[in-house]
């Protein structure tokens, strides 16, 4: 039997906050509504070598683990600009508490 985790996930300078779905739907759904919401505030090119303390990260991961260990993930991510974090935070725990 395998195990399957969908998550979301944020991140901004060492702050980091994850939220699980009973299915990959659900999430990306709940993934595309926070991109919308914050749209104005994406940054459009991930560039390397970017200071982490100037983004906010929002990703959404598949980790599939299978019977023998072994695993496969993927991940999906937007940056956003780093004073979105507290706003974004409370949509996300908003948004999610409600579709509990």
């Amino acid at each position: 039997m395998s195990n399957n985790v969908f998550s979301m996930e944020i991140l901004y300078s060492g702050k980091y906050e994850s939220w699980e779905f009973e299915n990959r739907q659900k999430r990306d759904v709940f993934y595309e509504q926070v991109v919308q919401q914050f749209a104005d505030q994406k940054i459009n090119g991930q560039e390397e070598g970017i200071d982490d303390t100037r983004i906010v990260q929002l990703s959404s991961n598949n980790l599939k683990i299978q019977e023998n260990g072994e695993y496969a993930q993927d991940t999906t991510y937007e940056w956003f600009e780093y004073d979105v974090f507290s706003q974004m935070l409370d949509f996300i725990n908003n948004k999610y508490n409600q579709s509990e």
